[in-house]
């Protein structure tokens, strides 16, 4: 390497230092501004009367509050999210959660005892019930600016997607099962949340080859209008049923967006087999 290629690449080792340097410079400045802040309104908040009666603010408000914190501040709030950061101190623990999962959108920070927070961790899914005490202000890692709702939380609650961020508001317990060649697909149950229905299949193969259950290509007709299954990554597992080996058999999860729990619709799920003597047609399901 020559003298000018050594010296090139020195400078470039100085400046990828110099910019992990400046990276972990703002990681730190925006930890040390979020615990200032709680310390300043715990501080503050010391002084003043709790009001008589908790006022919570209403599912929608949420997006409102979201985007202005100081207007809500001193009421009550019932949010969900999934955490995707998380800063402690000796006391204290401070979580960074999404509020629009899908997008990654609408931030707020809840601080929590460590007793309240428990074991939470990255990715996990958090149900918060807790006092809204304003607007968080600082920088993000590219030096944008950042706002978030914070939160001071009084009960906090972790799990997953299906049963912190979207429970089943609704359940419909089916447990039809039909039958080709023995292969036989069990709907067995309909549960219906927050802006999906998740579809509830078991498959057992009894037929002396594999067969192959394609629950990614399952279809739903609805009062005339066709629904396609959508894998949903943030529920954490892969629905996707697959090869079922002879003499096994499997669950998976079929999620359809948009479908009205108040309609029936059809369920039309696709299979094939290896045993080029069998023919397997589409599963077909009723449900009223």
């Amino acid at each position: 390497m020559s003298m000018a290629e050594c010296s090139a690449a020195c400078d470039d080792r100085k400046e990828d230092k110099e910019m992990e340097a400046k990276t972990m410079r703002k990681h730190i400045a925006i930890i040390l501004a979020i615990f200032a802040a709680i310390f300043f309104l715990g501080s503050c908040g010391s002084s003043e009367t709790e009001p008589a009666e908790k006022v919570y603010i209403e599912e929608s408000e949420i997006d409102a509050a979201l985007s202005d914190g100081d207007a809500y501040k001193g009421k009550y709030i019932d949010i969900v999210g999934k955490v995707f950061s998380i800063d402690k101190d000796d006391n204290t623990v401070a979580m960074q959660a999404w509020y629009d999962v899908e997008d990654a959108e609408q931030q707020f920070i809840v601080y929590a005892d460590k007793e309240i927070a428990g074991s939470v961790k990255e990715d996990d899914f958090i149900r918060v019930d807790g006092k809204i005490t304003g607007t968080f202000t600082g920088e993000n890692y590219f030096g944008g600016e950042i706002t978030a709702l914070m939160i001071e939380a009084e009960s906090l609650e972790v799990g997953g997607y299906d049963d912190i961020y979207a429970p089943a508001e609704s359940t419909r317990e089916i447990g039809e099962t039909k039958d080709q060649h023995g292969v036989s697909v069990t709907l067995d149950r309909i549960e219906y949340a927050k802006g999906e229905a998740r579809v509830y299949v078991t498959v057992k193969n009894d037929s002396g080859a594999t067969a192959s259950i394609y629950t990614f290509n399952a279809k739903a007709i609805q009062d005339g209008k066709q629904f396609d299954h959508e894998d949903n990554y943030e529920a954490g597992y892969d629905s996707d049923i697959g090869d079922v080996l002879d003499g096994a058999s499997k669950d998976g999860v079929i999620r359809f967006k948009g479908l009205d729990p108040d309609s029936g619709f059809k369920l039309q799920i696709e299979a094939y087999s290896d045993d080029w003597d069998i023919t397997l047609e589409d599963y077909v399901f009723e449900i009223e």
